[in-house]
């Protein structure tokens, strides 16, 4: 099973870096939500079917093979468990568009992260 987190590292790493390299009463006690696009599993299916250019389908583990899966690769029952239960609930933070702001330059996607990746999938 391949999970997928649409929180993009680089947003976050760039970000970081604004924050760090710009003045400190710029920055000061301002507290910055991250987020990131909003997509379904299947949406998500639907872009890796695009940009590999073969059918990618979506399928629901069961909470109980996921949770296998997990402590299979070596994850403590907590992490895994945590792991599980977020993933499970499907909750998915909004994308915050103000992160563009600090970062000056758009967000990426989930569709950008696959394309530099789309290598890691072939």
């Amino acid at each position: 099973m391949l999970c997928i987190c649409s929180f993009l590292l680089t947003d976050i790493s760039d970000c970081a870096v604004a924050i760090l390299s710009e003045s400190i009463e710029k920055h000061d006690r301002n507290i910055y939500e991250m987020g990131a696009d909003n997509l379904s599993n299947e949406q998500r299916a639907a872009l890796f079917s695009k940009v590999l250019g073969r059918p990618i389908t979506y399928e629901q583990k069961s909470m109980e093979d996921f949770y296998k899966t997990c402590i299979g690769f070596g994850m403590s029952h907590s992490l895994a468990f945590n792991f599980v239960s977020y993933q499970m609930t499907e909750k998915c933070m909004s994308t915050i568009l103000q992160i563009a702001l600090l970062i000056n330059r758009p967000l990426r996607t989930v569709e950008d992260w696959i394309k530099e990746n789309a290598s890691a999938f072939q």
